[in-house]
């Protein structure tokens, strides 16, 4: 099967003469970071949570456990159910 390129020609170059310029079209230079926040515990309903902001994304994660007895007759087995939310 044929490669495909990822990139032309052109986005190659213009990424190559940004690094060695230390120049990112969004003005920063190479080693310059997006503004970072991480705060926990931002869900008081939840029994872990956890916001993080990176430059125009934001993603928050809540976590909730509920904790119930095993049947008698399979006291080695539980259960763990996940729920996902967009």
């Amino acid at each position: 099967m044929p490669r495909v390129p990822i990139a032309s020609e052109d986005e190659r170059k213009f990424i190559v003469d940004g690094i060695q310029s230390n120049f990112r079209n969004d003005g920063r230079n190479c080693r310059s970071y997006r503004p970072l926040l991480l705060a926990t515990d931002v869900i008081n309903t939840a029994n872990g949570s956890c916001l993080l902001k990176l430059g125009g994304t934001i993603v928050m994660v809540g976590i909730t456990f509920e904790f119930s007895r095993t049947s008698q007759d399979k006291p080695n087995e539980g259960r763990i159910e996940a729920t996902v939310d967009g």
